[in-house]
């Protein structure tokens, strides 16, 4: 079949950050591109989790991720959704626990707008509200795509798809196979909900967090540039800790958390504050029933959370729930097997492929799938990501993207934040629109071309 002969050269499932990458640079590589999202607004995590701030695109000082990531970070700037990415000083050297060393905070709703802005002026065909409820497939190859919304069931064809969902829904429906948790037992990292609190007198909070060092686990104070609106927050803070007060809380059946300490995050608008404080152990993200379950008690977690934070924590005497995750924060689910399968190996030291398509550089967070515990495990060097992570064995038009790329348990526990996403979503983008092009198969690209080709859209490779 010709291109003219399918609906589209390039159709991406899933609008998260992934998916969203991967449809702009699709499209500005001159594909027709669809990018099919189920919610009625893109971000995935980073919206509808309330996932935040986004963690570092920095190898120690160095930038190692751009490209549309950096897009979108100057965009919701110019709308005064971000400050645009900071540092995050440590006092111990050679630790960037919680963040990776650098953050970018963002606000939701702006980040909504942005995201449908850049989508609309790449040209991509943008269906929200829109599942994809069928996958066909043969030979190795997705022929079409069942999809439905309020108002419409259809089929979609298109030369090449991007499976951006999250959790490898079109890759193991087309019949990739997969890895599902740790290797020992099955176990996949937990589920959270994210939650933000407004007029926290930040001062004092942050003040007191300047003289009882010993109360938390890691803290730093991000450096603010100095060109910010005048209505922004002039400190920030971010950290991990209060595990005593946490356990005497509990003690006294005052306090409901499924971890042992709690993670903050001032906002840049002064007086909001996130936390990530919420844990459900042992949910298949893939399972509506255990999503339900996780759903319910994680609410019921962010009110207790918000009672425990207006009683005890310094500065939030006055303050209130402001937003609170619309969705659940999945961190893992399926990872599909692809022609390579990246380890955590590669992931510590840095390894380097000549197919290298996106740079990581996020440590290890391994967020225990039995426990309230951490494992934070610091890298020796930014790591390649090769494009054969990309490619779901045996299936020749299928490109993944996100967290269900080829991937160990471990391995995944870097990769899987949103800017190394947006990263491996522009790769994925710019080669399905090449493949399109050349109207050949995913392996049949030259990685070459490539990895220039994404140079040119000012990624780094």
């Amino acid at each position: 079949m010709s291109a003219s002969e399918y609906d589209y050269e390039v159709a991406v499932i899933g609008g998260g950050p992934a998916g969203v990458a991967a449809a702009i640079a699709a499209a500005r590589s001159g594909a027709r591109t669809v990018l099919i999202e189920p919610s009625s607004f893109l971000g995935g995590a980073g919206t509808g989790s309330l996932v935040g701030p986004w963690m570092t695109n920095y190898f120690q000082d160095t930038q190692v991720i751009k490209g549309i990531f950096q897009d979108v970070v100057d965009e919701l700037v110019t709308y005064e959704g971000s400050t645009g990415t900071v540092k995050c000083p440590y006092d111990k050297t050679g630790s960037t626990q919680g963040t990776g060393g650098y953050i970018t905070p963002f606000d939701a709703e702006i980040l909504k707008f942005v995201l449908n802005k850049l989508v609309l002026e790449a040209g991509v065909k943008l269906l929200l509200n829109t599942y994809v409820d069928q996958v066909n497939a043969a030979d190795g190859k997705v022929e079409s795509v069942g999809i439905r919304s309020k108002s419409e069931k259809s089929l979609i064809r298109a030369m090449i798809y991007v499976d951006a969902t999250g959790d490898g829904d079109i890759a193991a429906a087309a019949g990739a196979k997969y890895e599902f948790g740790r290797s020992t037992d099955g176990l996949a990292q937990p589920v959270s909900a994210l939650f933000k609190m407004s007029y926290v007198d930040l001062d004092a909070f942050i003040d007191y967090t300047l003289s009882h060092r010993e109360e938390l686990v890691w803290v730093t104070y991000p450096e603010l540039p100095g060109n910010l609106p005048g209505h922004f927050a002039k400190r920030m803070v971010a950290l991990s800790g209060f595990n005593r007060m946490v356990a005497e809380a509990k003690d006294k059946g005052e306090l409901n958390v499924g971890r042992e300490r709690l993670t903050i995050f001032s906002d840049y608008r002064d007086g909001d504050v996130l936390f990530n404080a919420t844990r459900v152990n042992r949910i298949d993200g893939t399972n509506n029933e255990h999503l339900i379950r996780a759903e319910v008690e994680l609410r019921e977690q962010v009110m207790s959370v918000v009672a425990f934070a207006r009683k005890y924590l310094p500065g939030f005497k006055r303050a209130s729930l402001s937003s609170a995750a619309s969705r659940v924060g999945v961190r893992e689910t399926r990872r599909i097997i692809g022609d390579y399968v990246l380890a955590q190996d590669d992931v510590l030291h840095g390894a380097k492929f000549a197919d290298s398509i996106a740079k990581g550089c996020f440590p290890v967070d391994i967020h225990s799938p039995h426990d309230q515990t951490n494992v934070w495990t610091e890298l020796d060097d930014a790591y390649d990501i090769p494009y054969r992570s990309l490619l779901p064995a045996r299936l020749d038009n299928l490109l993944v993207a996100g967290r269900c790329i080829s991937a160990t348990h471990e391995a995944l526990a870097s990769t899987r934040v949103q800017s190394h996403c947006m990263a491996i979503g522009q790769a994925a983008g710019v080669a399905a629109s090449m493949a399109a092009e050349q109207n050949s198969l995913t392996r049949q690209i030259n990685v070459r071309q490539l990895q220039d080709h994404l140079r040119s859209q000012n990624a780094i490779v």
